[in-house]
């Protein structure tokens, strides 16, 4: 089955004109949410670490740095955007992937479709593409992919940089499959560096590695044509000898997309989506049963066996691990009866109130979701129990922000807007809203780069 050809020529042939309008909203939507979230990541403290090392690095200034205000080549501008974007744990997911399925991609479409003087037409087209291209190789190669200890946000974004690179290049199928080879090879990131720097670095390497490899193969770079398939190739070797399913990958491409179903869950909250059921529960809870934390005995809560192996920091220390802490959000949810952006800094984690809290949460695995048909289920279910013996308890499968729970376009906006305050002017921010929302019509790509610059 020639898996890589049949991807190469999906990506030669799809056009904005072919595409239905409802990929082309939701896509819409998943770039405001991406750069919003990117431009307030721009002002983590890793930002500042790979702002000087790009600027130290090099490169001809063809490609803008988010919030910045300077450019450089379209491989670093990728790497510096896509960590970023990444770098507070707020962008979006797509179940296919297991994984963050813009923040590869959209860095990379819109370095490259910068430097070449793309339209927004083109580059939202080359959007959508790499979006489906990872996402329909995650259908075909998880869960193993994942259970193998992989993130599958950079290895299988790397394959959708790649592809959103090579569609705003103009490659031919023969160099379009040469580029997936190339970007195979670059593709790593192991879910060990979750609550680290290194989780961020897995999405802005995954968009550098897309850029890299569909500039080296344009350039008459050599790769092996039939990566994905390959017996030592792309799915063999991430998920495994017989683990994975070539025809999930190429049978359906674009019917539907898969921006569309199963679809991309927006997130409300800045931490591991794996942490959303259980902080709505909580939060319902509280809210609904005026529920005070002297007043708490304990909480437990339970889950997918696949949760932990996410959510790692049981006992967190750092704002990062506090992300991928079950334990904290929830104590987090308890004590402030929000979460939000302000949360999640090291002295609220090691707040003693909120480390007493933790200390009274606990994880389990629900017995319906023990095995790996049951791998991606986040269903969450959260028990409150009281010191009085009142005990409370609620169940939520469709986190808000999921496709099953979607944020509103209006929502959309506001959590834009919410995370550019203080970056962006006013001005800067409608303007922003209004480009992305009416990008087929854009006819330089650079006019909404323009605008990312940042105070």
């Amino acid at each position: 089955m020639k898996a890589t050809e049949t991807l190469a020529q999906f990506i030669v042939d799809t056009n904005l004109a072919e595409i239905i309008a409802e990929p082309r909203e939701i896509g819409k939507r998943a770039i405001l949410d991406c750069l919003g979230v990117a431009l307030a990541g721009s002002r983590d403290p890793m930002a500042k670490i790979m702002t000087d090392f790009i600027k130290d690095t090099g490169g001809r200034p063809q490609a803008s740095v988010w919030g910045k205000k300077f450019k450089t080549s379209p491989s670093l501008a990728a790497l510096a955007n896509g960590t970023f974007g990444h770098a507070l744990d707020y962008d979006d997911i797509n179940r296919s992937m297991r994984g963050h399925p813009t923040v590869p991609v959209l860095p990379a479409a819109l370095a490259v479709g910068e430097a070449s003087q793309a339209s927004g037409k083109e580059v939202l087209v080359a959007f959508l593409i790499g979006f489906e291209v990872e996402a329909k190789l995650g259908a075909g190669i998880n869960p193993h992919l994942f259970e193998n200890g992989w993130h599958p946000t950079a290895v299988l974004g790397s394959m959708g940089a790649a592809a959103a690179s090579a569609k705003l290049l103009k490659l031919p199928v023969e160099k379009i499959c040469i580029s997936l080879g190339i970007a195979a090879s670059l593709a790593s990131g192991l879910r060990q560096n979750f609550g680290t720097m290194t989780k961020p670095l897995h999405a802005g390497h995954a968009a550098e590695n897309g850029v890299v490899a569909a500039e080296l193969a344009r350039r008459g770079y050599t790769a092996d044509g039939g990566i994905v398939e390959g017996k030592l190739g792309f799915a063999n070797a991430f998920a495994g000898p017989g683990k994975y399913d070539l025809n999930k990958i190429i049978s359906q491409l674009g019917k539907p997309f898969d921006i569309v179903s199963p679809g991309v869950g927006l997130k409300r909250y800045p931490s591991c989506a794996r942490t959303h059921p259980g902080i709505d529960a909580m939060l319902d809870m509280v809210v609904q049963n005026d529920i005070h934390p002297e007043e708490v005995q304990s909480v437990s809560c339970a889950g997918s066996y696949t949760t932990p192996q996410m959510l790692i920091h049981s006992r967190p220390q750092t704002a990062l691990q506090g992300k991928f802490s079950m334990e904290f959000c929830l104590a987090l949810a308890l004590l402030e009866r929000k979460v939000e952006l302000p949360h999640f800094k090291d002295q609220k984690v090691q707040d003693p109130k909120i480390q007493e809290m933790i200390k009274r949460v606990t994880f389990s695995v629900r017995p319906d979701l023990n095995t790996i048909e049951n791998s991606g289920n986040p269903s969450t279910t959260v028990k409150v129990v009281l010191k009085d013996g009142r005990e409370f308890t609620k169940t939520v499968d469709e986190a808000r922000g999921t496709p099953g729970n979607p944020l509103t376009a209006q929502e959309v906006r506001d959590k834009y807007r919410q995370c550019v305050k203080g970056i962006q002017s006013k001005e800067e921010m409608e303007k922003s809203i209004e480009t992305v929302e009416n990008l087929e019509s854009l006819k330089k790509i650079s006019t909404l780069t323009d605008l990312l610059r940042g105070k």
